[in-house]
This record gives C-alpha cells, sequence and structure tokens, in this order.
C-alpha cells in the first residue's frame, strides 16, 4: 500500500511540473512567433486555482506538449544514464553562466560607499 501511495505521489509530482513545462514552452513559441498557440492540445484539462482554493476544468482536451516532454525524458532515461548525465551537466553549466553573466553585469550598480563600515580602517598598531 505504501509503494503504490509513494508512486501515485512521484506521478502526481511530476506531472504538475511537466504541466508547467509545458505552459512555459507554449508561452516561448508565442513570444518567438506570430503562431496563436490557443488550440485545445495545448492546456490542462484541469488546473488549481490559486483564488478558488479548487482545481477547475479548463475545457481543454489533452496538454500535447507535456506528454511530448515525458516522452523525450522517457527515452533519455531509457537511452542511458551517461547520457542523462551528459544533459544535466550542460544544464548545470548554462545555469551557472547565466548566474555569473547575471552577477558580472549587476556589478556596476553597487554602491562601494555601503561596505565602509564592514572593513576596519588601518588605525592599529602592529605588535
Amino acid at each position: 500500500m505504501i509503494g503504490w501511495l509513494s508512486i501515485s505521489l512521484y506521478q502526481i509530482g511530476a506531472s504538475a511540473v511537466v504541466v508547467n513545462w509545458s505552459h512555459y514552452i507554449v508561452y516561448f513559441i508565442d513570444l518567438i512567433s506570430d503562431y496563436n498557440i490557443t488550440s485545445p492540445l495545448v492546456q490542462a484539462p484541469v488546473v488549481w486555482s490559486e483564488d478558488l482554493s479548487m482545481f477547475y476544468a479548463t475545457g481543454q482536451v489533452i496538454n500535447l506538449p507535456s506528454i511530448v516532454i515525458t516522452i523525450a525524458i522517457t527515452i533519455l532515461l531509457i537511452i542511458g544514464i551517461r547520457e542523462t548525465v551528459i544533459l544535466n551537466l550542460i544544464f548545470v553549466v548554462i545555469k551557472i553562466i547565466i548566474l555569473l553573466i547575471f552577477i558580472f553585469t549587476c556589478c556596476i550598480h553597487v554602491d562601494r560607499k555601503n561596505y565602509d563600515r564592514f572593513f576596519p580602517s588601518n588605525e592599529g598598531i602592529m605588535t
């Protein structure tokens, strides 16, 4: 019983993540192209509403991008661990590069006067 509950918990969590990834992909496609993606194949049939604090039906049929994402990740995991590790490494390197770009572009906006109190003045006597 505990195993089945764990499997259902992982499945619900994975489906929530994949639906959000699908939302990002649809939004990205909408940004970079003039193609209007409003077909009944790109949204989840059931969605959680923060305002109502309950699930509601969206009237959509199926979330096709999330199914494609799930199949792609499954195929990657079937291919092998080495390929999955390489892909994960690529994603980590991309994240670190983006963070470093953010840090170095924001360095010009740092006011050095805010750090004066943190560094002690050189007024002491060394013995």
